[in-house]
């Protein structure tokens, strides 16, 4: 469901769509039609305005806020502050269960179905997931782009396959998570074989503050870990896709 555009005069608006429109024709002159994706995960001691600041800075096509927490920008905070190109994934509210999971544009706010389940899932659990991924699945840049909040991503098995025999199609697999996950021996070769021939996302807030973390931001693409990077009170992957 989305919110509808903003109430930007038609002159803007079309601007807005000229420039996105000369930026694609570029990349496709320099053979560069690719999407450029970010993950932050940033301290709980982190602003809103570091994290504005950083995601203005780098100017990504696609950027990957963790799961809902008190010092991520609101929504209005984002589209002041991005570009025509940019989308931004952020979670509103208050609590994992009661938070609504958002991809934000500078003209465009589309919103989507609530986390279902923290851990454990029945077949109930995944059968609810089956019949709103539609509605978590959104095209960027002519990319189908699946969100499964937190964890959700245990509705898929160590091996990727779905749980109960089910299925949940992705071209490119979001994980938005509150906080930082345990059983890397599990989660890790898991996230790894989903993204076998693609790319699959793994974000958390980074609540204990301290840089001597692995496993707060992870890109993975085609098996392979991409490099994590850090600034003072933030950490992020990116990839190119």
């Amino acid at each position: 469901m989305s919110t509808g555009p903003s109430k930007l005069e038609p002159a803007a608006t079309a601007h807005l769509r000229a420039v996105k429109s000369l930026y694609q024709f570029h990349q496709y002159v320099l053979g560069e039609f690719f999407m450029k994706i970010c993950a932050i995960s940033p301290f709980e001691l982190a602003s809103k305005h570091e994290i504005i600041a950083f995601i203005k800075k780098i100017n990504h096509d696609l950027v990957i806020l963790p799961g809902n927490s008190s010092n991520h920008p609101t929504i209005k905070e984002i589209q002041k502050n991005i570009n025509s190109i940019t989308k931004v994934f952020v979670e509103i509210g208050n609590g994992k269960l009661a938070s609504t999971p958002c991809l934000v544009s500078k003209m465009n706010v589309i919103k989507m179905p609530s986390q279902l389940f923290a851990q454990n899932p029945t077949s109930h659990d995944v059968d609810n997931l089956v019949s709103i991924w539609s509605k978590r699945t959104i095209k960027v840049n002519g990319k189908q782009i699946s969100f499964a909040i937190c964890g959700e991503i245990d509705a898929f098995h160590k091996d990727g396959y779905v749980k109960y025999n089910q299925n949940l199609p992705f071209e490119i697999l979001i994980n938005p998570t509150h906080t930082i996950r345990g059983r890397w021996n599990h989660l890790g070769p898991k996230l790894s074989n989903l993204s076998k021939g693609t790319v699959v996302v793994h974000v958390a807030n980074n609540d204990r503050n301290h840089h001597c973390l692995s496993t707060n931001v992870r890109i993975y693409e085609d098996s392979q870990l991409c490099p994590q990077y850090q600034s003072v009170n933030l950490s992020w992957a990116e990839c190119k896709i």
